[in-house]
């Protein structure tokens, strides 16, 4: 990816985040929303990484 579509993706998550803070009302609804967002971003990475490292005839060794 280069720099350009970085910089697109990253600006689309924060104005993403910038809502969703929106909704907060409390201090601690903010720290809530900031921990579920990072799980989900972790979750999210971790998946595409897995995907990158997937062998060409998938997990199951078996062949199932």
């Amino acid at each position: 990816m280069d720099m350009v579509a970085y910089t697109r993706h990253m600006d689309a998550v924060k104005q993403a985040v910038e809502s969703l803070f929106g909704l907060a009302s409390t201090e601690e609804e903010v720290c809530n929303l900031e921990k579920v967002v990072g799980h989900e971003v972790t979750y999210l990475a971790g998946l595409a990484q897995a995907e990158l490292a997937k062998p060409p005839q998938g997990w199951d060794t078996l062949g199932r």
